[in-house]
């Protein structure tokens, strides 16, 4: 099983919080000194954008509000997300599967990594296969509502009685895959920020900019049009899903928020789209999927 190292660090951030903080057991000897939302970021390599949607998603343990919107984390938070990433990557369980295991693991007695199930407990690979299923046969032209549970349980090699053990309908089954692609591009959102430079970089080359993060949401096209489509009928579970998608897109690619984060979430797939489309009619649409 894997474990990602945990080096002493001098647990402070710009929120205030400092002092000296080492491993004991595999977490940090002190729970109760708090820091910045940059300083996790820094011990846990996870993006200020996953920070925001596990937070949102109610996967992490409630963190102190500070002014501005802005929250004091504490090491706790880090040990819940190298947890999320182990259960996630490493066992290949859902988020929704993960938010019911994580507060029993993080209540363990500093040894929580030894106490996660094996992979076939929750048959994360079973999952994982029909996320990917479905998501291959939803962005077909024929679109969602023509799938059948049966194909894609004959598609991830499951027998179709099993797709009910995982996910109770049809629907669960297109929420995970919402949920699973929007986090996979707002992790190349924020990878692509950070090497084009950040939001000064992004501001400073549009063009390149639109260019690559439409090859990033081009992937995600079919079933964000899906999404859309479903919330523009008055859908509201799809207008709360399609609500959080556009909220994290927007977060991942630099994008200044308000009160309203939809205008900003919009304006990161309009742009993205009217550079897809350009590719479909264009002699560009070759290059899709290759590297900036």
């Amino acid at each position: 099983m894997r474990r990602g190292p945990h080096a002493a660090a001098r647990l402070a951030g710009d929120d205030g919080g400092a002092g000296e903080a080492t491993e004991v057991g595999g977490q940090f000897a002190d729970e109760a000194l708090t820091f910045s939302l940059g300083r996790l970021v820094a011990l846990s390599g996870v993006p200020a954008s996953t920070v925001h949607h596990y937070r949102r998603l109610g996967l992490l343990p409630e963190a102190a509000p500070l002014s501005h919107g802005r929250f004091a984390y504490n090491a706790t938070h880090v040990r819940a997300l190298n947890l999320i990433r182990e259960l996630r990557d490493g066992r290949g369980l859902s988020l929704g599967q993960i938010k019911l295991l994580l507060p029993g693991l993080l209540k363990g007695d500093g040894q929580v990594e030894h106490d996660l199930p094996d992979s076939g407990e929750f048959g994360g690979d079973a999952q994982k296969r029909l996320i990917e299923a479905a998501f291959k046969l939803f962005s077909e032209p024929r679109g969602y509502a023509s799938v059948t549970v049966s194909e894609i349980a004959a598609a991830a090699g499951v027998a179709k009685g099993s797709v009910y053990r995982h996910f109770p309908s049809k629907e669960a089954l297109f929420t995970a895959v919402v949920e699973n692609l929007c986090q996979e591009t707002a992790e190349g959102f924020a990878l692509a920020v950070a090497q084009l430079g950040g939001p000064e970089g992004l501001a400073a080359d549009p063009g390149k900019t639109a260019l690559v993060f439409a090859r990033l949401i081009a992937r995600a096209m079919p079933i964000l049009l899906e999404l859309g489509a479903r919330a523009a009928r008055g859908d509201l579970p799809s207008q709360i899903l399609a609500a959080r998608v556009l909220r994290t897109l927007a977060e991942a690619a630099g994008k200044p928020l308000s009160d309203n984060p939809v205008p900003a979430g919009l304006e990161v797939i309009e742009t993205a789209f009217a550079t897809v489309l350009q590719w479909a009619v264009g002699p560009d649409w070759g290059l899709l999927g290759q590297p900036a």
